[in-house]
């Protein structure tokens, strides 16, 4: 699959593509007459990419968890560690984002009760 099609199927640029490749969290990426084709395992992980970056994992700690990742099975344990932390994370965000929301919808709810009288 060429760059173009996987960034239409991520709505994601090319150049973030080409980011990610360079900061070693996809790739090497096989080339055919030099224009990148992305296999099935390039595209599984830029799934994983694209998720943890949407939880709030940072390029940092994305290396970190690929480095181990590419280490085998003997990091299972280290890698759940980082994940869970992760998850962890991304729960306590989404009780501030949902407190955040409730306390908009009370603003909004006084507004129109204002508008109303």
């Amino acid at each position: 699959m060429k760059i173009e099609t996987v960034a239409q199927r991520y709505h994601i640029s090319t150049s973030a593509i080409r980011y990610y490749e360079q900061q070693g969290l996809i790739g090497p990426i096989n080339r055919i007459n030099g224009i990148r084709d992305f296999n099935t395992t390039d595209l599984e992980r830029m799934d994983f990419i694209l998720c943890v970056k949407q939880c709030g994992m940072t390029i940092k700690q994305m290396k970190q968890f690929i480095a181990t990742y590419e280490q085998g099975d003997s990091t299972l344990r280290e890698r759940l560690a980082i994940l869970q932390a992760q998850l962890s994370a991304s729960e306590e965000q989404r009780t501030t984002l949902t407190r955040s929301i409730n306390h908009l919808k009370q603003k909004i709810g006084d507004i129109r009760i204002h508008l109303a009288e």
